[in-house]
């Protein structure tokens, strides 16, 4: 009977923990999800994913965007710049996160990514970064703020 126990004991010593949550992992997971949402042309989803009083830095005029309405702001702004630089089919790629780091309540995170036009109907990209700051509301995690940074679209070759 000791025999069993001691068996019985070091087999359930040896089977893991279950896993925990990582704060940093969801909240990069939120990220990319929008990201794919947008590239979909989900703009619900991408005006949901902002928290209130978001702040945007993008590559064009005014280049900040900022309160309840930046994410919209920010969408006829995008939308204007396309037209006038007659661009079309936008895409944001994006590679794993080289920075995420949370605690829990806001979190940290650094995505290389390659944003994807055609203008005038040639193929376009420049590889660059999206950084975004997130926080957590009420168990979800929302952007407070997001930066695009990369130099002007070059034609693909």
């Amino acid at each position: 009977m000791r025999f069993m126990l001691s068996v019985v004991a070091a087999t359930l010593l040896a089977i893991p923990p279950p896993l925990q949550a990582n704060p940093a992992t969801d909240a990069v997971a939120a990220v990319t999800g929008w990201i794919d949402k947008f590239n979909a042309g989900d703009m619900d989803a991408f005006y949901a994913a902002h928290a209130p009083g978001a702040v945007i830095v993008d590559e064009f005029a005014p280049y900040v965007w900022a309160g309840k309405d930046a994410p919209h702001m920010w969408a006829q702004g995008f939308d204007a710049d396309a037209k006038a630089h007659r661009i079309t089919e936008p895409r944001m790629d994006y590679a794993a996160s080289t920075r995420a780091e949370s605690d829990g309540k806001s979190a940290y995170i650094v995505i290389p990514t390659v944003y994807r036009i055609k203008q005038d109907g040639r193929s376009m990209s420049a590889a660059g970064t999206m950084t975004f700051v997130m926080t957590n509301i009420a168990g979800q995690w929302k952007i407070a703020s997001w930066t695009y940074a990369a130099p002007e679209p070059a034609p693909d070759r």
